[in-house]
């Protein structure tokens, strides 16, 4: 096998997983190199109940080598006894790029954890190999546990859930990639998500098909999966929301990332694609870059405060957003949830309301920045050195829901999501809506009045808990500051209703948050604002 040889790799800072395994550093190698396809096991890291268990199984670069894939047999346990076993007999070569089957286990009214292992059996170069659910170097965990959930995702009227910010297969270098975008589609479904964004990276969009360093004039690799997509969508109950994530420069002239959504015309990135050495100047800047947004489009600023490595900023220039950029009109506002409750979030949120206190109508947004990992995620810890597995960024787990004023369909979605009729979750359902003079308005409205009858609408269920607390925010631009109107405490509910009436003597928003608790864990719901004008 031909092995590229890259030496100013050496400086490429930590990044996601699915990882690729087969490059390593010309003079000191890599402790992680796989000199074989890399071939992995995935599974949702919960799914509804009467959904049929997905297990992807995933080869990557087998067409490198000679693999012949004999079998493989799937175990599932429920508290360590064999609830489900079969083998599947394959007998046959696989030489593609990306090879992908998934198989779908009925569990028959089985709940909790179950636990999953894959063993296959193959050859490379007619050697014997065996693995149990990957073949990934240094990683001990070889099996894979999915909560078969007892009630449905929390749903209210006419609310979708999707994941906004997602890479799949299109998203492929030397150091990373995801799942197809299929199959991406029916994990998606198991877990009661309506849609994904593919937010593939600028920058492997434009990439010839099969390499990840030459640009394609042609951008046939662009044209093949907007025509796949379409045809996904066809076909399905759920959708894909054709996406990118652009790499464009904040004011301070250093490479930051924004969510376009929904744009039928490819917008170049390239700035910290290190793609090609000494290049980090990207196409667009937060100025410039609306103008090639169409009319269905919109554009969101992709995990804004994310925490930047000293070697991102030096051989990257990669920074943050700031203020001067996310005050632009036409950004829509941002992904303030990463897949993670971490200090970036708590950041994110705080920069959020401040926004609001200044005047600015933003509206935020959750997405899991997943590379597949549907389960698990690993990382590339120290390049060429170590991995590291964690359960964080896991596809779905952190979400947005919207509320539709149509169909459920794509450009419903973007129109629900463009007007800010939305909320970010990683369980409950909330709706916050506001009458006044006989009309209702929606998360993300302004309305000329002084009163407002706010109506909070509240779901929950058994997986994330009865309902502990429920605040109404009110944020007043003079005095910059938000004041806490109400707080109900341990309402110890599923399901619950309230009604806040309230006159207002300046132009001010409300929104909401709720937290809903388990034995176990803690889950929280963040409404979008309604804006109150007096004048």
């Amino acid at each position: 096998m031909q092995i590229l040889f890259i030496d100013y790799i050496d400086f490429i800072p930590i990044v996601f997983l699915y990882a690729e395994l087969h490059y390593y550093f010309k003079f000191t190698g890599s402790l992680y190199y796989l000199d074989e396809p890399e071939i992995l096991t995935d599974a949702p890291s919960f799914i509804e109940p009467n959904r049929k268990l997905p297990i992807l199984l995933f080869i990557k670069d087998a067409h490198k080598y000679k693999l012949y894939l004999k079998s493989y047999k799937v175990i599932i346990y429920k508290n360590k006894n064999i609830i489900f076993e079969d083998i599947i007999n394959i007998n046959r070569n696989i030489n593609e790029h990306f090879w992908s089957k998934i198989e779908l286990i009925n569990l028959n009214n089985i709940f909790g954890k179950v636990t999953i292992q894959v063993f296959f059996d193959y050859d490379i170069d007619n050697i014997k190999k065996q693995c149990i659910t990957h073949n990934i170097p240094q990683s001990k965990k070889h099996y894979l546990d999915t909560i078969v959930m007892k009630e449905a995702y929390p749903r209210g009227n006419n609310v979708i859930y999707g994941d906004l910010h997602y890479h799949s297969s299109l998203t492929e270098d030397m150091v990373e990639y995801g799942a197809p975008l299929k199959e991406t589609l029916i994990m998606a479904e198991s877990m009661g998500l309506d849609f994904y964004c593919n937010t593939d990276h600028s920058y492997d969009l434009d990439d010839q098909i099969g390499s990840w360093t030459e640009t394609d004039p042609e951008l046939v690799k662009w044209k093949q999966s907007r025509k796949e997509i379409k045809n996904i969508n066809k076909i399905s109950n759920s959708f894909i929301i054709p996406s990118e994530e652009l790499s464009l420069q904040n004011y301070k002239g250093q490479n930051i990332h924004a969510l376009i959504l929904n744009n039928n015309t490819f917008i170049p990135g390239s700035g910290d694609g290190a793609e090609k050495i000494f290049n980090i100047k990207s196409e667009y800047n937060t100025n410039n870059v609306f103008k090639e947004l169409e009319k269905n489009a919109i554009c969101i600023a992709a995990h804004p405060f994310v925490s930047v490595s000293f070697l991102e900023k030096l051989f990257l220039n990669r920074g943050k957003w700031h203020k001067k950029d996310l005050a632009n009109k036409n950004l829509l506002g941002l992904q303030i949830v990463n897949g993670k409750m971490d200090n970036d979030y708590f950041k994110s949120y705080k920069k959020w309301i401040s926004l609001l206190l200044d005047g600015y109508k933003k509206y935020i947004y959750a997405g899991n920045d997943a590379h597949g990992n549907f389960n698990i995620y690993r990382q590339i810890k120290i390049p060429m050195i170590s991995i590291k597995e964690k359960k964080e960024q896991i596809f779905g787990v952190y979400r947005t829901g919207v509320i539709l004023n149509n169909k459920s369909n794509v450009l419903s979605a973007i129109s629900s999501l463009k007007s800010g009729n939305c909320f970010v979750t990683n369980g409950p359902y909330i709706n916050m809506t506001i009458l006044n003079n006989n009309k209702t308005y929606n998360m993300g409205s302004t309305i000329l009045s002084k009163n407002a009858s706010i109506n909070i609408n509240i779901i929950s269920n058994s997986h994330f808990g009865k309902i502990k607390q429920l605040i109404i925010y009110q944020g007043d631009y003079k005095k910059k500051r938000e004041y806490k109107r109400v707080i109900l405490l341990n309402i110890d509910k599923y399901n619950f209703e309230y009604i806040y009436e309230y006159n207002i003597s300046c132009n001010c928003y409300f929104r909401s948050f709720i937290m809903t608790e388990t034995v176990h864990s803690k889950s929280f719901a963040i409404s979008n604002p309604i804006w109150l004008e007096i004048s």
